[in-house]
């Protein structure tokens, strides 16, 4: 299970994952690389991995082609919700763009609008 929506007025990408089974990491995709064409260069993205499982061990070869996409797409900064309390703090990802964890999505909104 999963969802992407995107906000074109914050120039942000929200991501959900949920329990993924065999064959919802290429949709996964397909459905990012259509919603990443409604945003411009320099977007975010609060990426909800909460409740995230791997039903299936062998989705997981999509985890670095979604990440490449998105760099590639022009990400600057994501947020990852992780469902519990940690003290913000930001890295580099391989791919160039800073990544940083919240408790919710709502931190993730509120430390993304404040950049």
């Amino acid at each position: 299970m999963f969802s992407v929506s995107t906000n074109k007025e914050k120039n942000r990408i929200y991501i959900k994952l949920g329990a993924a089974d065999t064959g919802e990491g290429e949709k996964l995709i397909q459905q990012i690389r259509t919603e990443i064409t409604k945003l411009s260069p320099g977007f975010t993205c609060v990426s909800d991995i909460s409740n995230f499982s791997l039903n299936d061990p062998a989705e997981s070869k999509w985890a670095e082609e979604i990440l490449k996409t998105l760099a590639d797409a022009g990400l600057s900064r994501a947020i990852r919700v992780v469902g519990y309390d940690i003290k913000y703090y930001e890295s580099k990802g391989v791919h160039g763009y800073s990544i940083g964890l919240a408790k919710s999505v709502q931190d993730a909104d509120k430390i993304l609008d404040s950049l």
